[in-house]
């Protein structure tokens, strides 16, 4: 493991600093055009080629090095800049955007996701040719600012710019080690639909002695809801899961032979587990409905006795690759309309298809070998074909043609998007060093 004093180290924390230190906040629309800069000095102090695309609203960065000996492997290397909101303020036990190093700890908003990954790997280059006094081949630096946001414009920016985008393996955003302290590689993740219910009942608020003769909107919104899936998680609209692909052997092989999370332990759940299949199989192979949202009537303190005349819920489908947000969305909106629910507006909020793989390339090889020499052998490295959360995956791999490989600096208590969000100083090093080892194998 590379040694926190090392020079290269110590400047690799400086630049964290730096980085953390913006405060790109995608859904503020925060300090993007700041920290595209900053990158771009960055890569081009690292010995990049370096391109701040600005086509649309928020810059997109793209560098490049070669190596002076021609090379016929180019990695690519995703990452995003932007961040999630630092709110609630008062959880944080320091500036969120000060990176406050303990003995252990590197904390502060972005430093799980996925700031420390970016420069984990810039350092990891570093580190090589100061050793090897050239590149290892090929590598091609994509950092978005938008990904917090489902990369709204990140479709446009591939689409334009494909023709720099050719690679034979993309390193993905992030990773980590899980509940069982094994290095996670993970080969794709599920894509999204987020959608808005609507329902109207009146042109306004009534008093609540109406409720007599009056529906709510409330109690009709909830109707619409009690439509969507049965208890134990089925999604009942018609159509959807017609597209879903059944997972090859080998990628049930993979997440059979993965740990099992106690999630009823880890978050002390006070509800059952949905048990269709295995926890496993159900967060990498299973479609999923969830409400991240109800709003209606008087919220605030007290009692405020009204018929409330509007009722919103805000919910989201997690989709498994082959599954179109836009199908899923026209599937939902003529379900709701045959329920007799044709009165609720639906509104499509924002789609991402998924993507999944099962890990089996030449490249990628090499990557699992270096995984489990460096981080303690085969048992200590866990493949999977999928994470359960979404990202861009499937559009990268769309115009980049190459397979992509998540994998970090993270653990499983970071606490990505919440307060005093961390990583460990001793994965931080680590992931430093896998990452240079892999690099000389390339």
């Amino acid at each position: 493991m590379k040694n926190i004093n090392d020079p290269l180290i110590q400047e690799s924390l400086r630049e964290l600093g730096d980085y953390v230190a913006l405060p790109s906040v995608s859904a503020k629309e925060q300090a993007q055009p700041q920290t595209a800069q900053f990158l771009s000095k960055l890569l081009s102090t690292l010995g990049a080629k370096v391109k701040i695309l600005d086509d649309f609203s928020v810059p997109l960065v793209y560098g490049e090095i070669k190596p002076k000996q021609a090379s016929d492997t180019t990695i690519l290397i995703y990452n995003h800049y932007d961040v999630q909101p630092e709110e609630p303020l008062d959880l944080w036990e320091s500036d969120p955007f000060t990176l406050k190093i303990t003995t252990d700890k590197l904390i502060g908003r972005g430093t799980s996701d996925c700031k420390a990954d970016l420069i984990s790997r810039i350092t990891a280059l570093k580190i090589y040719r100061q050793e090897h006094g050239d590149w290892p081949c090929n590598v091609k630096f994509l950092v978005e600012g938008e990904e917090e946001v489902a990369s709204e414009h990140l479709p446009d920016y591939l689409a334009k710019y494909h023709y720099l985008l050719a690679a034979d393996l993309v390193i993905w955003e992030s990773g980590k080690k899980n509940e069982q302290e094994q290095f996670s590689i993970e080969g794709g993740n599920k894509g999204i639909l987020c959608f808005e219910l609507v329902a109207n009942s009146a042109a306004i608020d009534l008093h609540s002695s109406f409720a007599a003769v009056v529906d709510s909107a409330t109690w009709r919104l909830v109707a619409a809801l009690n439509t969507l899936r049965t208890s134990d998680g089925y999604i009942k609209v018609p159509g959807f899961y017609d597209d879903v692909i059944t997972p090859t052997a080998r990628e049930q092989e993979l997440v059979a032979q993965a740990a099992t999370p106690d999630l009823q332990k880890k978050w002390n759940l006070k509800l059952p587990l949905l048990k269709n299949k295995s926890v496993n199989y159900n967060l990498t192979f299973s479609p999923t409905i969830n409400i991240e949202g109800f709003s209606s009537g008087w919220e605030a303190n007290g009692v405020k006795t009204v018929t409330p005349k509007t009722a919103s819920a805000k919910l989201e489908f997690r989709l498994v690759p082959n599954q179109s947000p836009q199908d899923i969305f026209n599937k939902l909106t003529k379900y709701l309309q045959e329920q007799g629910f044709g009165d609720i507006e639906v509104r499509y909020l924002l789609g991402e298809s998924g993507y999944r793989w099962d890990l089996q390339q030449p490249l990628v090889d090499k990557l699992i070998q270096t995984a489990q020499d460096c981080y303690g052998g085969k048992d200590q490295v866990e493949l999977l074909p999928s994470s359960p959360g979404t990202g861009p995956m499937y559009l990268v791999n769309k115009y980049t043609h190459a397979p992509i490989v998540a994998c970090g600096v993270s653990y499983s208590k970071a606490g990505d998007h919440a307060p005093n969000e961390n990583i460990r100083i001793q994965d931080y090093l680590e992931f430093i060093e896998f990452f240079g080892q892999f690099l000389s194998k390339v």
